[in-house]
């Protein structure tokens, strides 16, 4: 029975809408580590995320607040991937809630989370639509408008999609190697040009820490991390899941944490720390690291730099729409949305009909920011993405919660860890640690909207009418016998 479990799999065995399920074994680690990397954008994090962290935090600490928050991350990552060993289901953090809190629990928390990955790919599509327009224009002196190249890269999103899982890890597994590529030759260019001494170790200081703002600091950075605890929404396509599943969210947080502690340091040694806490405080903050490119690595560099700075928007796009189908396929399938909606591509085993409805809604929204004039950016991506990133750690923090009575009800059976490190102690950590986030984020939610606005600043209340409307509904249908438990659903069924 607890072998049962371990699967996701019941005696019901319900497979997906239509007869078709997603491709299994589609993807191996080193591919799924680039998939939810791809998430994090991480040029455009360290280009955008980075200043704030210095500028609005505590200065020259940000790497060690990088640090800090790629710990935390782990210790969530030791429960986390413990459910990855006996629950594999593209609704990820909702099948790990309702197996640890209940299915009404779950089903409220999973609402939350489509909405959310909804919302972010929101986010990346008026990001993408609006630096795509501006660097057409500063490079090439094509004006294109924003909206119009939101509508291009918006079907060539929902056609990788269609094509499937591995088709697109292979285009982000491009992108994201040259994003890497060039941060890394920015931070070797300035240890050539500057020398070890000019990275400080004062930056990882007791002292230096609790500069500033240090809780704003740490929010900042532990935004650029969204996107890390995808690896679970694609373990029905992954590769032996239970061991590429957790390999892929070790490997992908400890390269995340890299990558942002040494370009922050390296931004840190290029201007000084008195110089780059300047510049971070001023109007050209978001310049800073396309300055340091090209005054460190030339002038070509720069050119460089803006067309992969919209490729990792496009890639973290493109993770974000992959994210957000496979959650709306998972609630099609278990019926707590329309069950037409986990319908699969024949061929490629794609969720293409959620890709259809995420792909619509986006269009409709960039239609109206376009007809009502509406600001791409300050009034379009910067809001969704708070949004969506609000949602996202209220679900990590629930998830992390829902790990302990879990492993609580399994203690003793065969398979199921005994270790308290991994089934108590980490995951409580975890959890007063994203409590410690979520509150940061939202009492500092009108620095991520750019907004003074008492409506505009309220908006994560409505994540909260998602989760209560979603537990009144799933409640509903238990007393109904019709919410299916997303541990009784078959995910290897493929029905003719």
């Amino acid at each position: 029975m607890a072998e049962s479990m371990s699967r996701g799999s019941g005696a019901q065995g319900t497979g997906a809408v239509g007869g078709t399920g997603l491709k299994q074994g589609a993807i191996g680690t080193l591919p799924l580590v680039f998939m939810v990397i791809a998430a994090a954008a991480p040029l455009g994090a360290v280009a955008g995320n980075t200043p704030l962290v210095i500028g609005l935090g505590n200065g020259i600490a940000a790497p060690f607040d990088f640090l800090l928050v790629g710990v935390l991350l782990l210790v969530f990552s030791v429960g986390y991937t413990a459910m990855s060993r006996h629950i594999t289901n593209a609704g990820a953090f909702y099948a790990y809630i309702s197996a640890g809190c209940g299915k009404r629990f779950g089903a409220a928390a999973g609402y939350v989370a489509v909405v959310s990955y909804s919302i972010l790919t929101l986010y990346c599509s008026t990001a993408s639509g609006y630096f795509t327009s501006m660097t057409l224009a500063n490079t090439l002196g094509v004006s294109v408008p924003w909206w119009a190249c939101s509508i291009v890269l918006y079907a060539l999103v929902f056609t990788l999609g269609y094509l499937g899982i591995d088709a697109g890890a292979k285009v982000l597994m491009v992108f994201l190697t040259c994003e890497i590529a060039v941060l890394a030759a920015l931070d070797v260019a300035v240890l050539v040009h500057h020398g070890p001494a000019a990275f400080t170790l004062e930056s990882f200081s007791a002292q230096r820490l609790l500069d500033g703002a240090p809780g704003l600091g740490f929010a900042f950075a532990f935004l650029c991390f969204i996107g890390f605890e995808a690896t679970a929404i694609f373990g029905e396509e992954a590769k032996d899941p239970k061991r590429t599943v957790k390999r892929a969210t070790y490997v992908a947080v400890i390269l995340i944490s890299v990558i942002y502690i040494l370009s922050s340091w390296a931004g840190i040694a290029a201007m000084g720390a008195d110089e780059i806490v300047a510049a971070a405080q001023g109007s050209g903050a978001g310049d800073i690291w396309y300055n340091l490119s090209t005054g460190e690595l030339g002038p070509v560099f720069g050119v460089v730099y803006d067309w992969l700075f919209i490729t990792s928007f496009f890639a973290a796009w493109f993770s974000s729409h992959n994210m957000a189908t496979r959650y709306i396929y998972a609630f099609g399938r278990n019926h707590l949305l329309p069950a037409a909606l986990a319908k699969t591509s024949p061929r490629f085993k794609s969720p293409y009909a959620a890709g259809i409805l995420l792909t619509a809604v986006g269009l409709v929204v960039v239609v109206c920011y376009a007809i009502f004039g509406l600001d791409p950016y300050l009034e379009g991506a910067a809001v969704f993405s708070a949004i969506a990133v609000s949602g996202i750690i209220f679900v990590e923090l629930i998830a992390a919660i829902s790990f302990i009575p879990y492993f609580a009800r399994h203690r003793g059976e065969e398979g199921f860890e005994t270790n308290p490190w991994v089934t108590v102690i980490a995951p409580a950590i975890a959890s007063l640690g994203l409590l410690c986030v979520l509150v940061l984020v939202l009492a500092n939610f009108s620095l991520l909207t750019g907004f003074d606005n008492v409506v505009m600043n309220n908006l994560p209340v409505l994540l909260l009418l998602v989760g209560v409307v979603g537990f009144v509904h799933a409640s509903r249908m238990d007393r109904d016998g019709r919410l299916v438990d997303p541990m009784d659903i078959d995910v290897n069924a493929t029905e003719a």
